[in-house]
Parts: C-alpha cells; sequence; structure tokens
C-alpha cells in the first residue's frame, strides 16, 4: 500500500511502520480467520486417499470451538468504584449508549482468534441522533498501534474505516496522543487527509489483548500454530474415515475361475456387488466358479486416532474432551467435570484481568470526550471493571457458598455483593435493593414514630 503523506507537525515514522506492521500481520491474521471459519483446505499428503477424493469437503470446528468456550466465560458485568460511589460520571450508562454491551463480546472474541484486537473512542455526531461518544471494536484485520511499553500503552494507532471493491483500504484515521488524523483516497488515487487537535492527551484506540507477554504487548492468538496443526491432523482423519467408509460399506469380493466377461462393463461390476442375487454360468470346461470375501476391515482405528488429536487439542486449549465431541462410556462425577474445566476457568479469569485495564481506560476516555475534559476525573480513580464468575456455579453451590460465608461476616447478607455471588446481573440487583428499599420503608417509619412517642412525655414535663 501507497505510504501515506503524514500532515505537517506530525510523526511520519510512526505513521509509515504502523502501515508496514499492518500489512506483514495480515496474512497470519486472515489465516486465522479461516481456520476459525472452518474454511482451511485439507492438507492431504497424497498416500491414503484416492485421488477421486482428494478434493472432499471436510469440515472441523476445533478452532472455533476453541475460541467461543472461552470467550462465553469473559463476560463482561459493569463498571464499579472500590469507594463505593454510585457511578457519578454515568459511566455505565455511556457505555450501554454507545453499544459497547453487545459489542464487546465480539471484541474478545476477535481477540482471542488474533490475538488483539482494538476498541476506539470517537466523539457521536449527535445531529445524525449518535451518542455522544462511540465506542467501537475493530479486529486486527483492520487495525494496529504502536505499543509504549514506557507507559503500558499504545503511542499511536491506526484504523481501518472503509476499503473499495478491491480490499484496498480509501479510508484511515491515525489516532495520536496529540491529535487525530483522516485520511481518504479520491477515485483518482490521490490522498487527503484533515487533523484535529486531541485535547484529552490520550490515545483513543485500546488494545484488547489475550496472553499478553513483556517481547509480544499484542498477545499471542488462541488459534496457536499448534492447534492449526492438530486441525489439520484431525482434518486428514476424518478424510480418510470417509474413503475407508466406501469401502467398508462394499466390502471387496472375488471370483476364481471366473471369466473377464462374466461382470461385463464397470457397472455391471457395481450391480454384481450390490446385487442380492448373483448368477455365474459354469466355465468351458464344465467348472464352477468360487466365489468368496475379503476379511471386512475395521474403522476403529480411525476413531481412535481422532480420539487421540482431540485429547492433545484439549490439553493445548484447556476445553474438556466432552466439548470436542468425544464422549465417555460412563458418566463423569461432579469432581471430574470441575476438574475438566478447572483450566479453563483459570485462563478466563487471567482474561478478564488482562482485558480490565484497557476497558477502564476506554471509559474514562470517553467520559473526557463527553465533557471536555483535559484530565481525567478525580472520581474515577478507583473505576474497576466487574465481571461475572466464569465458573458459572449452579444456583445450589452459589447459594450454599453464601451461606457459609455469611455466617462468618454477616454482613454480607446485606451487601450488593451477595447477589452478585448468587449470579443476578445489574438489572435484577437494581429491581431486588428497590423492592428491599420499599419494605424496609414502613418499618423504618414505624420505628421513628415509636421513638418519638417515646420522647413526647419528657419534652411535656420540662416545658
Amino acid at each position: 500500500m501507497t505510504v501515506l503523506p503524514a500532515p505537517r507537525g506530525t510523526d511520519q515514522a510512526a505513521l509509515e511502520k504502523m502501515i508496514r506492521q499492518w500489512g506483514a500481520k495480515r496474512s497470519r491474521n486472515v489465516l486465522r480467520s479461516v481456520y476459525y471459519d472452518g474454511k482451511n483446505a485439507l492438507i492431504d499428503f497424497g498416500i491414503s486417499l484416492p485421488p477421486s477424493m482428494r478434493n472432499i469437503d471436510v469440515v472441523l470446528g476445533w478452532p472455533a470451538k476453541a475460541v467461543n468456550v472461552l470467550a462465553a466465560r469473559c463476560q463482561f458485568d459493569r463498571f464499579v468504584s472500590a469507594t463505593g460511589e454510585d457511578d457519578p460520571h454515568d459511566v455505565n450508562g455511556l457505555f450501554l449508549e454507545s453499544g459497547g454491551d453487545a459489542t464487546l463480546h465480539q471484541a474478545i472474541v476477535s481477540a482471542l482468534i488474533h490475538s488483539v484486537s482494538f476498541l476506539t473512542i470517537t466523539p457521536g455526531d449527535t445531529s445524525r441522533g449518535e451518542p455522544p461518544v462511540l465506542i467501537l471494536p475493530k479486529p486486527a484485520t483492520d487495525a494496529t498501534g504502536l505499543w509504549d511499553p514506557r507507559t503500558q500503552s499504545l503511542s499511536d494507532g491506526l484504523s481501518i474505516i472503509s476499503r473499495d471493491e478491491n480490499g484496498i483500504p480509501d479510508q484511515m484515521v491515525w489516532y495520536a496522543r496529540d491529535h487525530v488524523t483522516t485520511f481518504w483516497r479520491s477515485p483518482g488515487g490521490r490522498w487527503s487527509s484533515d487533523t484535529q487537535g486531541n485535547p484529552t492527551g490520550r490515545v483513543w484506540m485500546e488494545p484488547l489483548t489475550y496472553r499478553p507477554e513483556l517481547h509480544r504487548p499484542f498477545g499471542h492468538s488462541r488459534i496457536s500454530r499448534t492447534v492449526m496443526s492438530l486441525t489439520d491432523a484431525g482434518l486428514r482423519t476424518l478424510a480418510r474415515s470417509e474413503a475407508h467408509a466406501e469401502f467398508f460399506a462394499s466390502p471387496q469380493r472375488y471370483a476364481l475361475g471366473a471369466e473377464d466377461t462374466a461382470f461385463g462393463s464397470s457397472q455391471d461390476r457395481w450391480n454384481a456387488v450390490m446385487s442380492r442375487f448373483l448368477a455365474i454360468s459354469k466355465d468351458e470346461d464344465g467348472d464352477v466358479p468360487t466365489l468368496g470375501q475379503f476379511s471386512q476391515m475395521s474403522m476403529q482405528p480411525h476413531f481412535d486416532h481422532l480420539r487421540t488429536l482431540a485429547a492433545l487439542f484439549a490439553g493445548e486449549t484447556g476445553l474438556p474432551l466432552s466439548s470436542l465431541g468425544i464422549v465417555h462410556d460412563n458418566p463423569s462425577s461432579a469432581e471430574a467435570i470441575y476438574a475438566g474445566k478447572e483450566d479453563l476457568v483459570i485462563d478466563a479469569k487471567a482474561e478478564q484481568r488482562v482485558l480490565s485495564t484497557p476497558l477502564r481506560r476506554s471509559a474514562i476516555t470517553a467520559v473526557m470526550l463527553r465533557d471536555g475534559l483535559s484530565e481525567p476525573p478525580a472520581e474515577l480513580a478507583s473505576l474497576r471493571a466487574n465481571w461475572l464468575n466464569p465458573a458459572t456455579p449452579s444456583v445450589v453451590s452459589a447459594s450454599d457458598a453464601l451461606v457459609k460465608q455469611a455466617t462468618v461476616m454477616p454482613w454480607l447478607a446485606e451487601s450488593e455483593v451477595a447477589l452478585e455471588m448468587l449470579g443476578y446481573d445489574e438489572g435484577a440487583i437494581a429491581r431486588l435493593m428497590a423492592d428491599k428499599r420499599r419494605t424496609q420503608g414502613p418499618t423504618i417509619l414505624q420505628q421513628l414514630r415509636g421513638a418519638l412517642a417515646v420522647e413526647a412525655p419528657a419534652d411535656d414535663d420540662e416545658g
């Protein structure tokens, strides 16, 4: 792609580096999307499959399962404050109004596929009915950024807004700490730009990563090389089993002493195999041909091989074998079921901690954009992202745990945290607390009246 001319006063080197970085990573990102969509081609070794079956359409959804199961356990609840203040800047309302509750899950799925996705925070056009601030997700195939290890955040970000009919970008936005520049390409191929100042001093883009490391701040893909290799092996196993099934359905037979013309054309031979009644005349010497059938080969080796590959895949991704369609003859106990998903729960909790920081930064930047601030409000210093329990305990087990904890800490039963532990969402908690206040209102009023009635005679005597 042609290097864009950076506006005067901006860093041309940073812009060129982001464009090169996006182009270098795009092919691998597209490849992982292909595996997630189940469109990866069969890689045949040319040994066991007949030529007529080498183009067989075989699909294995293991990569999508590895991504979706983990993403389903990373359920964002709402923003909370450690000081107990009731959202003074309406952060949750701003997040919901911009559609963040619906698009955040998509951004998490994209991050697990490509190792990173991005959230862009931009002012909305209220004249067109848009909210004051838009929080929009971007996949790694349409965005990139430069990581600043000193601040542990992006120093620059590039978002591709649209493409032409050939897939070439024709509109992009460059986010920097001191400016936001929009590029667009005319039909003639000439690039133009428009630059506006950034009063917040923050990059209006945040990365959502999976398993980041110091030397890889944008993380690792859930669809790793091991996952792709095991998926390819699983596809070959399925293809071989399909080829074997054709022979398994029609076992090979033989006829000793029969003339070559006894079965005629290839179509007659197929009819002879499938027919229930077969008549073969004697040969010229009057001998009756000897008919027989080769021993049937078992398909069990294919199933055993696929089970082995599924076990390796489960070990790589932390998935239970049952999630990959491998069902044991004996049902698992409750302890075995919990142990089977323990690695997945630990991975989900770790991912929630990683995602909490960029979500918090996005919310603070959105508030600053909405209110026209150049510094983050002091009330948002304790803002945190709250997540649902990835272990998804049953109502019975959660209630039992709450009862045991409330026995040691009785005040826990009066806290909203207790309702969160039971699995209630934000809307249900708000309704329950409102009902509680309504039922407690008359009781408090009666207590006040009783206290005044006791104090009234003493006031009369003093008078």
